[in-house]
C-alpha cells in the first residue's frame, strides 16, 4: 500500500517519544529542530536526553501515566527495545486518532519517516515505502551532493521577494511569471558562485530598479 506524503506543521504541538536509547535519541535530535514540545517515557536515558530533561528542553513522563499524556499529543514514537510495548503503544495511539510511529514495526504505524535531504527552507523526501530504509538513506547521500547550502540561500530569498510582491497586491498572473522567471534565471549559479552583486543584478533586471532588492539581498548575505 503506498503512503500519501504530507509535511506536518509541529509547532507548539505535543510530540510523545517512548524510549531512552539511541534511536530515541536520534528522533529527539530531528524533533528538536520544529519547534515542538516534546514528552519523553523512559526509565532509562541516554546521557543526551538526560541532558535534554535537566534543561527542561524535553519533559519526562511516567510509564505509569501513559494514557493521560496521550491526550495531550498529536504524535507518538514507540522507539524502545521491546516490540510488544511498542505495539501496545501504537495501539492506544490509534484508538485515539493520534499519528504513531512504531521503530522497525511498519504494520503498527500510521505513518513512516523518510529519509531527508534538508537545506535551509528546503526539504527533499525520500521513501521506499517501508521496503529499504538502506535505499532511502544512499538516495539521501547522493542528492546531498545536490543540493548544497545554495538552495538554502536561494529559498530565502525568493521567500522574500515572494512577500514583498504579493504586498502589493498585483494581478497574481503577473506575479506567477516573474516567479518563473526567478527560478529559471542565474541566480543559483551566482549565488553559489558567491557573485552577490550579479546576484543584485539579476534581481533588479526582472523586478525593475524601483523594487528594494539591496534591502532584501542584505538580508539573506
Amino acid at each position: 500500500m503506498p503512503y500519501y506524503p504530507i509535511f506536518v506543521d509541529l509547532q507548539d504541538q505535543g510530540v510523545l517519544v517512548v524510549g531512552g536509547g539511541e534511536v530515541a535519541e536520534r528522533k529527539i535530535r530531528d524533533l528538536l529542530t520544529y519547534a515542538c514540545r516534546i514528552s519523553i517515557a523512559s526509565p532509562r536515558l541516554t546521557p543526551y536526553l538526560k541532558e535534554l530533561v535537566d534543561r527542561g528542553e524535553v519533559r519526562l513522563i511516567d510509564l505509569d501515566s501513559l494514557d493521560e499524556s496521550l491526550d495531550a499529543v498529536v504524535m507518538v514514537i514507540a522507539a524502545t527495545d521491546d516490540p510488544a510495548l511498542n505495539s501496545r503503544i501504537a495501539s492506544k495511539a490509534k484508538a485515539r486518532g493520534i499519528l504513531v510511529n512504531s521503530v522497525d514495526q511498519p504494520l503498527d504505524c500510521t505513518f513512516i519517516m523518510p529519509s531527508v535531504v534538508k537545506s535551509g527552507g528546503l526539504q527533499i523526501a525520500i521513501s521506499t515505502g517501508g521496503k529499504s530504509p538502506a535505499l532511502a538513506k544512499k538516495i539521501r547521500g547522493e542528492l546531498e551532493g545536490i543540493f548544497g547550502p545554495e538552495y538554502a540561500s536561494l529559498i530565502e530569498l525568493l521567500g522574500l521577494i515572494r512577500r514583498e510582491l504579493l504586498s502589493r497586491g498585483k494581478p497574481s498572473s503577473d506575479n506567477k511569471i516573474i516567479f518563473q522567471q526567478l527560478v529559471h534565471s542565474p541566480l543559483l549559479d551566482l549565488i553559489k558562485e558567491g557573485d552577490i552583486k550579479g546576484v543584485k543584478r539579476t534581481l533588479s533586471s526582472f523586478l525593475g530598479y524601483e523594487f528594494p532588492v539591496e534591502a532584501i539581498v542584505n538580508r539573506v548575505f
